[in-house]
């Protein structure tokens, strides 16, 4: 059996008499620190909003896993759940069963869109894909040969990125050389980056479908480093603050951020108002992305709040 841990974050606000509602937000593991930022935001939404927030997942993204954490969730007949799928179809049945005993579901980040979930908050994925797509592109006059890393195979998120990256080079001379799968691990993705990178030096570019290689430190990956200062291309999504280090030594050219935090609290936030009866924002509650660059990274990185 996975082992799975969960975090209660209490909030007060409730009135007098009435019992304190619960609204459980579920990503996709422990162990990846990108959630960081959905969780101070989902913490700050339910401050605000005078409910409890119970932030629990596995330990790794592991989608057997996610489903006992949801059936958990059910038995403790929580208020609601917002939950990034590690598989949407794995998710699904689930997903239904908690809706169909009354509590209200919705998706961030990696959405299971047939599941019934009320609403997805997060990043449009295909756009995301797109863009660093289109970037590429320029970066390269449209002829490179690329290698991809993505996260977990199959994840919604993911395969919408591809989608979209998918498209946008179609009809150039840009050729995906390579598709390689980290499972969301950051430890893996380090490693297949550095020997895909050691045996194929000659590879032109590399786009990166999250940023799970910069939770290191730029000197975790000197291959790539020295790789890089062969006019050599590499596009990735995710601008969270530790990764930025990396234009510092000149090894990311353009990074498509997420707003994880927005993501956090707009989930907390539309939860409580279909509790309330009240009417959401909509189906698809998108928190945009961000193009960060040599040219501004500096002023990305003073705006963003350190990790400690």
């Amino acid at each position: 059996m996975m082992v799975f841990a969960a975090m209660a974050l209490s909030a007060s606000g409730s009135a007098e008499g009435e019992e304190e509602r619960v609204i459980a937000v579920v990503p996709q593991q422990l162990g990846n620190p990108i959630f960081f930022d959905a969780k101070a935001g989902a913490e700050e939404a339910g401050e605000d909003l005078g409910v409890k927030i119970e932030w629990v997942a596995p330990v790794d993204a592991d989608a057997s896993a996610q489903v006992s954490v949801v059936e958990g969730l059910i038995e403790k007949q929580v208020d609601g759940i917002a939950i990034s799928t590690n598989d949407p179809d794995a998710l699904e049945a689930t997903l239904r069963r908690a809706i169909e005993v009354g509590i209200e579901v919705s998706t961030f980040d990696a959405d299971s869109p047939d599941s019934g979930r009320a609403f997805y908050a997060g990043t449009e994925n295909y756009t995301a894909g797109r863009v660093a797509g289109e970037h590429l592109i320029e970066l390269t006059d449209g002829e490179a040969r690329v290698a991809l890393l993505t996260g977990l195979v199959g994840a919604y998120d993911m395969q919408a990125r591809l989608e979209g990256f998918e498209d946008a080079i179609e009809g150039t001379n840009i050729e995906i050389a390579q598709l390689l799968a980290c499972d969301d691990e950051i430890d893996k993705a380090v490693e297949l980056v550095e020997q895909y990178t050691r045996s194929n030096p000659d590879i032109d570019a590399w786009f990166f479908l999250g940023g799970w290689p910069f939770f290191v430190p730029p000197s975790s990956l000197p291959t790539l480093q020295e790789w890089k200062t062969s006019n050599k291309t590499l596009v990735t999504i995710d601008t969270f603050y530790p990764m930025l280090d990396y234009f510092d030594e000149e090894m990311i050219d353009v990074a498509i951020g997420q707003d994880f935090y927005a993501m956090g609290y707009k989930s907390v936030e539309n939860l409580v108002r279909l509790l309330d009866g009240e009417e959401i924002e909509g189906e698809y509650i998108d928190t945009g992305i961000e193009i960060v660059t040599p040219e501004n990274y500096e002023s990305v990185r003073a705006e963003k709040e350190p990790w400690d």
